[in-house]
């Protein structure tokens, strides 16, 4: 089992997605920002790292947006989804293909990771909703 916080920042009525690097694991495909907890380490301890690593942001990380186990064929994975925002910096392509800001429609067009997909819908459905947080 890999554990894996991942962060939900919000600008209007846009979501910060990154893109994996081409040859990496599930390289391509677009995700919430986040990564790995390393040995000790709580879930948000984790994100507030990797904004920094993969981002160079330092994250406020917020409350817990949602927590389940995706299975892939060779791993599964506990997922850890936080809203958190931008306490200090600007967010770059660090360890990250490239980044971008897109509403829950726009997403629907892009490779979306299998295991984010689960957040995507449901902010898709608050969109269409009118239920935006």
């Amino acid at each position: 089992m890999i554990h894996v916080a991942a962060a939900v920042v919000r600008r209007g009525g846009r979501y910060l997605l990154t893109r994996r690097p081409d040859g990496s694991h599930q390289g391509g495909f677009w995700e919430f920002p986040g990564g790995k907890l390393e040995e000790g380490e709580t879930a948000a301890e984790a994100l507030v790292r990797e904004g920094r690593e993969e981002l160079g942001v330092e994250l406020r990380v917020g409350p817990l947006v949602r927590r389940f186990t995706h299975r892939y064929p060779e791993r599964d994975v506990d997922l850890w989804f936080f809203e958190a925002e931008f306490a200090d910096g600007v967010p770059r392509p660090i360890e990250v293909a490239e980044l971008g800001w897109f509403g829950p429609s726009e997403m629907a067009a892009l490779p979306i990771l299998p295991a984010d997909l689960v957040v995507v819908e449901e902010l898709s459905r608050r969109e269409a909703g009118g239920g935006a947080r």
